[in-house]
């Protein structure tokens, strides 16, 4: 009897993953805007199968026996969504989103089914559209001895790190930046107060996209004083 255990706990131990765990899911990122493909393939035929596609449980496209249902799908997906027919027979699953929106950003999961509709086999995509941000800078706006600097980062999707930085890698952002913006997107302004002349950069950055934006500027501090007193001394 105690063999007969230790053989089940071997078993056990060595047939992968236990019963109930999840699927790792598959990070897939896209601009706003594009095609994007989510990837799925299971390996057998999927000709008199069914597939079930969701998103945070959305009917994302149901595809059975040879065609797909386009009655379930959730006015989301209404004919931006798309299956690869030829391919069907090989195991692959996937599916094409037209114009991917900020929205479409979520969980997915891939279900295949059997005749009898009971779950087989399941793979999960986590997909985030992002709309890249560009930073804008505004001429300086110099006072005296000190220059205001202003970048501005537009309908940007997910919310970037805005930082101002010297030539020399510090950052000199000394004031909150300004957030607005509605629908997933986001406005950011970012003001800051430098004393000396130098070269300056706004950087954006999306860690969710891998991707990194600036902008430089150049400011003259001395110029614009010697500038404003020589206009004094001609006034004079």
């Amino acid at each position: 009897m105690e063999l007969l255990v230790l053989v089940s706990l071997c078993l056990l131990t060595f047939t992968g993953k236990a019963f109930g765990d999840k699927p790792d899911s598959t990070p897939i990122t896209s601009k706003e805007g594009q095609n994007v493909i989510l990837p799925c393939s299971f390996s057998t035929t999927l000709t008199n199968k069914i597939i079930d596609w969701k998103k945070d449980g959305k009917d994302v496209l149901l595809y059975e026996n040879g065609r797909v249902d386009p009655s379930s799908q959730d006015e989301q997906f209404k004919d931006r969504v798309s299956h690869f027919p030829d391919k069907v027979k090989s195991g692959n699953a996937s599916i094409t989103i037209k114009q991917a929106k900020v929205s479409d950003s979520g969980s997915y999961t891939c279900l295949y089914l059997n005749e009898n509709g009971r779950e087989e086999e399941r793979q999960q995509i986590e997909l985030t559209v992002g709309a890249y941000a560009k930073p804008v800078v505004t001429s300086p706006s110099i006072t005296g001895d000190w220059a205001l600097l202003r970048c501005e980062v537009l309908d940007a999707s997910p919310k970037p790190t805005v930082v101002w930085y010297d030539s020399e890698g510090n950052n000199v952002s000394d004031i909150e930046p300004k957030v607005s913006g509605e629908g997933g997107h986001y406005n950011i302004i970012l003001e800051t107060k430098v004393t000396k002349t130098d070269n300056y950069t706004c950087v954006a950055t999306q860690k969710e996209l891998h991707h990194q934006s600036n902008k430089t500027t150049s400011v003259s501090i001395r110029e614009l004083k010697d500038t404003t007193e020589e206009k004094q001394t001609g006034e004079s």
